[in-house]
């Protein structure tokens, strides 16, 4: 079995209150991408995980891996799987590269095994609170810490280039630097709008994980700041905790140039043009 692990984007994130356990509650717009990892699954005598990949070197070890965490929620609780992985998506760069490919891994297993994906909200949110999004694959509204879905039935294709000044931005250390954790949440979404709409009412949005991301890793506004001056860009933010910025752009010419000028300009950027997949 083989699949894509679409990376995931915040379009925008709100931070809005914190829970007793430590999570924090969040109103947040995720899409996916037509860029992403690839995985390939098969049956094995014990679980097995191969990488290769641009960031392969930056991955945790496979005992470490949230992919068997997520396998381990399976019916059955089978992990004997050798998965190879190839790594396309940055690490710890605010593009929910570990969620999407534990969702991939359980879809792809439970296909393979014929047996149905795990339901239990607690079981989900336990692997990661990106996971549940992850597993529908789709454009939605998140809620909570990230248990509260709507998935939006029309949402549409974007062209989009993301951007990571090829430094690692943790998570837990930007919400550790984060100041105000009762933010409000974001306006109503325009579901019967057309593009414009949606583009004008992420104007209205923001990340409340910008300020402490770009203290813990300045390059990330300097990543803003290149994709706000190119051509044809509607939408500059960052995605996540960071540091992966992204641009939404009114044509995909237009956001192949801007790849090549951001790239020619720094060099050392990682830089990826790609689209929004609508559903």
């Amino acid at each position: 079995m083989k699949g894509i692990a679409h990376a995931k984007i915040n379009l925008s994130l709100h931070i809005t209150g914190k829970l007793p356990n430590g999570y924090h509650k969040l109103d947040s717009l995720v899409v996916f991408t037509e860029f992403g990892d690839i995985l390939e699954l098969r049956r094995a005598n014990k679980f097995i995980l191969t990488t290769c990949g641009t960031f392969n070197r930056e991955l945790p070890p496979s005992s470490e891996n949230i992919i068997l965490a997520a396998l381990q929620i399976l019916e059955g609780a089978s992990t004997e799987f050798k998965i190879n992985l190839e790594k396309s998506i940055p690490v710890s760069a605010g593009l929910g590269g570990g969620s999407t490919n534990a969702a991939q891994a359980l879809k792809l297993a439970a296909a393979l095994l014929e047996c149905p994906l795990p339901n239990d909200s607690d079981k989900i949110t336990s692997v990661g609170s990106d996971l549940p999004v992850c597993l529908t694959g789709k454009p939605a509204l998140v809620r909570g810490f990230g248990e509260k879905i709507t998935i939006l039935d029309r949402f549409f294709e974007f062209p989009i280039l993301l951007v990571n000044p090829n430094k690692p931005v943790p998570t837990g250390d930007v919400y550790k630097q984060l100041s105000a954790v009762n933010n409000p949440p974001q306006t109503s979404y325009p579901v019967e709008g057309n593009k414009c709409d949606v583009i004008d009412w992420l104007k209205e949005q923001r990340n409340d994980l910008e300020a402490p991301a770009f203290d813990l890793c300045p390059e990330t506004k300097d990543v803003l700041f290149s994709l706000r001056k190119q051509e044809g860009c509607l939408l500059a933010r960052m995605s996540g905790s960071g540091g992966t910025c992204f641009g939404i752009f009114q044509t995909m010419e237009q956001t192949s140039v801007a790849a090549r000028k951001i790239k020619i300009g720094i060099p050392e950027w990682w830089v990826q043009p790609t689209r929004i997949l609508p559903q």
